[in-house]
């Protein structure tokens, strides 16, 4: 009978022990802006996804994430809010280049992605601004 309950009790240590992976779970109807730049000679990106409760978490190569930062709610309220005005101004931009920056807004309703990096096409100022704004935090 003791070693019924011994071998109960290692098996519930067992399961309080695991602990989670590091990766985040996303959630459907969560707004996240996933951000960076990378290409040239190398083909590596550096990227950065900003989630709506304000964890900011930088992507990994092997598609893991590590917590970078955490934003204030008005920082977040005010840099999602510029995401979505620009999303109605500008459905996509899609220019990439040898090095590409990049931009990609999920929310619930769907996607939009800006890409530039083409030196023959000019970047709208929106999306330069909101990429200035997103670098910002990073720093």
């Amino acid at each position: 009978m003791t070693i019924k309950i011994l071998l109960y009790l290692f098996i519930a240590a067992l399961f309080a022990s695991c602990s989670s992976s590091g990766k985040v779970t996303t959630q459907a109807k969560s707004q996240r802006l996933i951000f960076g730049n990378g290409g040239g000679f190398t083909g590596i990106y550096t990227s950065y996804e900003l989630h709506e409760d304000g964890r900011l978490f930088s992507q990994l190569t092997d598609s893991t994430q590590t917590q970078v930062n955490k934003l204030r709610k008005k920082q977040i309220r005010n840099i999602f809010e510029q995401a979505n005005r620009l999303t109605m101004a500008y459905p996509a931009f899609n220019h990439p280049g040898n090095i590409t920056w990049f931009i990609k807004y999920q929310s619930a309703v769907g996607s939009t992605e800006y890409k530039w990096g083409d030196t023959n096409v000019t970047v709208p100022g929106e999306v330069k601004d909101l990429y200035s704004q997103l670098n910002e935090i990073v720093k």
